[in-house]
């Protein structure tokens, strides 16, 4: 889990529409929920095979809007998936301990990703 504050002007509404975006480039899948004050936008990338090996991604934003600007905190998605997926790979089938490893690793960095274009976004557009 990561977390993040950025000052800025813009809403947590504008931001999420440009963490949708930067997401559907991936090739994910997202959703958006929005009230008045945060947003939550869920992502997600991998099929019925990508779950069985491990190597599906989640990951879940939410963006509060602050007086002094936008509050960022990221969430992995199926981390308890990779995990058993990964124990069941070392008894029954090593290859499957290796894709839940590469999945879980894959997960961590897209968060650190992801805050590090948030930090280019505020600074290009706000």
């Amino acid at each position: 889990m990561a977390f993040r504050i950025y000052r800025t002007t813009l809403s947590a509404g504008h931001m999420s529409r440009a963490v949708e975006v930067w997401f559907n480039r991936r090739k994910y899948e997202t959703q958006r929920l929005e009230d008045e004050k945060s947003v939550v936008v869920q992502a997600r990338k991998g099929g019925t095979l990508a779950s069985i090996t491990g190597m599906s991604y989640a990951q879940t934003i939410w963006l509060r809007q602050r007086d002094d600007g936008v509050e960022v905190e990221t969430g992995a998605g199926r981390w308890l998936d990779k995990a058993a997926v990964g124990a069941v790979g070392w008894l029954a089938f090593f290859p499957l301990a290796i894709t839940a490893g590469i999945g879980a690793y894959n997960q961590s960095k897209l968060a650190e990703e992801l805050l590090t274009f948030l930090e280019h976004f505020v600074i290009a557009e706000g």
